[in-house]
């Protein structure tokens, strides 16, 4: 039977399959060979899809088919060729504009009239088999219709012609933005990629979007894009790339030309702005630890000061081992309290350090013999200096504990030894196009590098590195302070500094300092500030606190000082001025009830400018130093200190 149908078939005037379940060609006729875009093809066993149909008729046959296999039945459906007019036109090439003429051909021309024809057809399930007959006849259309048909196609060959050049005119705007675009595929291609994107990421044809912009071998393990693909609603969040740069992300919702849902990605660079952001949290932060370290740093110096002393006292009488090891241990935690409060003090330092124009290179150099006798055995120091333009602006004090908290971070982070590297070199930034970091500005720099071949930091925690009292060494006495306190030193000094890190491989730690011009230095002779040394020294000592000043005072008689003490500032400078004088030496508090340290020696002075007078204090506030300089005050001398120290400062400035 079935041969009797194919010879029955093949000469039929109507084009004839048959299409089993799974959409494949069982059986095609003569006559439908002619439908197809590419007539000779063996089609044969290829699924209908395949075989190069128009897209209209493969559209309409499509649906037809899958109706009759839900409902068993037959299913009619028609075809207008005429859809197909468009196509006919590119023989005169792409970019003709659509007109009339294009289509409008003579009776002869199969680009004009052989697209006006018009098909309908049926899809018949063949009893007791998984087959479809698929029958498609020609409609026979007055010239009227044809008219009709053919204007239809020339308005829908206008329509697509202007919708075609949009389109271009819509991608030649977006690859000229500042921003970068893109467009994403749920299969994780990226559909289309700007100017700006290329020149950021390199070409994007054939690459996932994983590869393209965090280097990965598979899909990262979150991604906002294609919560879009999901719920169709636009989101924005925030990326961080494998090169440091950060981007605010826009997706939308998109279509390409055959309405296969895309995202539209827009990426406006926001590192700078990151990088002024991070910078002003990090200055309101100094500026409330400030305000908080000066608050307490002067109770908190003047309780320290008896426990160091005492200990220290005690620990000087005492000959038993039992004894002496736990004062020890209780002195070593005192200093390590009062080197915290110090660090604070530095790090939230608001008043204006002197400055000299120093070189770099020997400063470094000074310092870096000293830590070579520290280091761990396990650990190379090697130190790289390439440069004789090497003044800076600083403070000395400042920049040797710059390099030392740098130098000791690193160590740190090489338990099992490694290499430290030191380097320091100069640099010419002269355009922002290509900058050594991110964030440098124009200007010439000193720039000290400083290396380890350590475990390297997280990725997520290098914002996190400069903050106060964070640190991942709590367990061996880490306060969390020596990275901040390097940050706040190269800011005050109008440097900048950049952490480059690889997990396994060691840490880079970058500082850009201000070069400056190199100042002549000039040999001035020293006077003689202080009188003759004298054999009984005279000191008269000012302190609200009790604790303090009894520790002091037992400190300096036991070192051959004769001490006079008062318990405030109305006292002290009664006990001046009350006939118990004269005085080598006043040590005066500066925070005290009534009368401050400064107010004291000001009027003490006022009546004897001879008078040696020092502010010993827990805090030096703002503008302090200024105040004392203009009052005639000798000097400082910071709470706590160590009892040795203390009467080496006495002695000194006692002469």
């Amino acid at each position: 039977m079935q041969g009797v149908f194919c010879s029955f078939a093949e000469n039929a005037a109507n084009a004839m399959a048959i299409v089993d379940g799974e959409g494949r060609l069982a059986f095609v006729n003569r006559r439908f060979r002619t439908l197809l875009t590419q007539p000779g093809n063996d089609v044969v066993g290829r699924r209908i899809r395949d075989c190069g149909l128009p897209d209209g008729l493969l559209l309409a046959l499509a649906s037809a088919l899958g109706l009759a296999r839900q409902e068993e039945a037959e299913q009619a459906f028609a075809w207008d060729e005429a859809a197909a007019g468009t196509d006919a036109c590119r023989e005169h090439g792409e970019d003709t504009p659509p007109d009339i003429s294009c289509g409008d051909a003579g009776e002869g021309d199969d680009t004009g009239l052989e697209a006006l024809r018009r098909h309908r057809g049926r899809v018949v399930p063949v009893e007791g088999t998984a087959q479809y007959l698929v029958e498609i006849s020609d409609v026979p259309i007055s010239d009227r219709l044809k008219e009709a048909l053919k204007v239809e196609r020339t308005i829908r060959r206008r329509s697509e012609y202007l919708k075609k050049r949009g389109r271009e005119l819509f991608f030649k705007v977006i690859d000229e933005l500042p921003v970068f675009v893109y467009m994403q595929r749920p299969d994780y291609t990226v559909a289309y990629a700007n100017k700006k994107t290329r020149n950021f990421y390199g070409e994007t044809e054939g690459r996932r979007c994983y590869e393209v912009f965090s280097g990965l071998d598979s899909p990262c393990s979150f991604c906002p894009t294609f919560r879009v693909f999901e719920t169709g609603a636009p989101e924005d969040w925030q990326f961080t790339d494998s090169k440091g740069r950060t981007f605010r992300i826009y997706d939308y919702p998109f279509e390409d030309e055959n309405g296969e849902p895309l995202v539209m990605e827009l990426g406006v660079e926001v590192t700078e702005l990151k990088r002024v952001e991070r910078e002003l949290f990090q200055a309101q932060k100094m500026r409330a630890i400030g305000v908080l370290a000066g608050g307490i740093a002067h109770d908190l110096n003047n309780n320290l000061v008896p426990i160091i002393f005492n200990v220290d006292y005690a620990l000087g009488k005492t000959g038993d081992p039992g004894v002496a090891e736990p004062l020890e241990e209780a002195l070593r935690a005192a200093y390590r309290a009062a080197d915290l409060v110090e660090q604070v003090l530095e790090y939230s330092r608001q008043q204006n350090l002197s400055r000299s124009t120093l070189h770099l290179v020997p400063l470094a150099q000074e310092n870096l013999a000293l830590l070579q006798a520290s280091l761990p055995k396990s650990v190379t120091l090697e130190v790289r200096c390439n440069t004789t333009e090497d003044c800076i602006a600083a403070n000395p004090a400042q920049i040797q504990q710059l390099l030392l908290n740098l130098c000791r971070n690193a160590v740190q982070a090489m338990p099992e030894g490694g290499t430290l590297s030191v380097a320091i070199d100069e640099m010419q930034v002269m355009a922002l196009r290509h900058p050594p970091h991110l964030g440098v500005p124009l200007g010439e720099y000193v720039v000290l590098r400083v290396e380890d071949t350590g475990h390297g930091i997280e990725p997520d925690r290098i914002e996190q590195i400069f903050e106060p009292f964070y640190t991942s060494k709590r367990n061996s006495g880490g306060t969390g302070m020596g990275l901040a306190v390097v940050h706040a030193i190269i800011t005050s000094n109008g440097g900048r500094i950049f952490v480059d890190s690889e997990l396994g491989k060691g840490t880079v730690f970058t500082v850009y300092l201000p070069r400056v011009q190199p100042v002549e230095a000039k040999s001035v002779q020293e006077e003689a500030v202080y009188a003759p040394p004298r054999s009984a020294v005279r000191l008269l000592l000012v302190d609200d606190d009790q604790g303090a000043m009894l520790a002091m005072r037992r400190v300096l008689r036991e070192a051959g000082f004769e001490v006079i003490t008062a318990d405030n500032g109305e006292r002290g400078l009664a006990t001046y001025f009350g006939g118990k004088g004269p005085f080598d030496l006043v040590l005066a508090d500066q925070s005290m009830p009534g009368l401050s340290g400064i107010d004291m020696a000001r009027r003490i002075l006022e009546r004897d400018r001879a008078a040696r007078i020092v502010i010993c204090t827990g805090h030096v506030g703002p503008n302090l130093e200024g105040e004392a300089a203009a009052a005639g005050i000798a000097g400082f001398l910071m709470k706590p200190m160590t009892p040795g120290r203390l009467v080496e400062n006495i002695r000194r400035l006692c002469g």
